[in-house]
């Protein structure tokens, strides 16, 4: 196990501020979502991170650690909550300002950038340790492919609520 840290100090900070702050603006923020429809995008924020960061910083690629040692710690859950609100107001956004056609393509390189920022911030505070071979430029793509997705996902929903909830879902 490697240990990085053993302070209680500006990555756990970082974690506890964003998901605070994040959640306190989605609660004040006027409701465009249904709350099912709000929590779906919101965990599907989460599901993206968690997927992510335990595609790329586990066995067999290990190529980073998150917070203050290699092992799992309760922090770390604490890191994934903190993508949730993320999620929900990329999407939030989108719908609010009625994103269509080609104006997804900047968005989406838009939020990607955003991301790519709030990535190289928790670099710095040491929310990521990026020493075992990892470039932050390698996440650009994922964010670009984790953004389409859950657009996709969101046009799933709506196309599904449509055609009506009570009817089987074909596949």
């Amino acid at each position: 196990m490697k240990v990085y840290d053993t302070a209680f100090n500006e990555n756990e900070w970082f974690v506890i501020i964003s998901i605070i702050v994040m959640n306190l603006a989605i609660w004040f923020a006027p409701k465009i979502f249904s709350k099912l429809e709000g929590v779906g995008y919101y965990i599907f924020g989460i599901y993206i991170g968690l997927f992510y960061d335990h595609t790329l910083s586990i066995k067999p690629w290990d190529f980073y650690d998150v917070n203050d040692n290699s092992s799992y710690q309760f922090i770390d859950f604490m890191s994934y909550i903190m993508y949730g609100p993320y999620g929900y107001f990329f999407l939030y956004f989108y719908v609010k300002w009625n994103i269509r056609g080609l104006k997804i393509i900047p968005y989406i390189l838009l939020w990607s950038t955003i991301s790519l920022l709030l990535e190289w911030i928790g670099l710095k505070v040491g929310l990521f340790h990026f020493d075992k071979g990892y470039k932050m430029y390698w996440s650009f793509p994922i964010y670009l492919l984790s953004q389409t997705m859950i657009i996709v996902f969101y046009h799933l929903s709506i196309r599904h609520e449509k055609t009506g909830n009570n009817q089987k879902t074909q596949l």
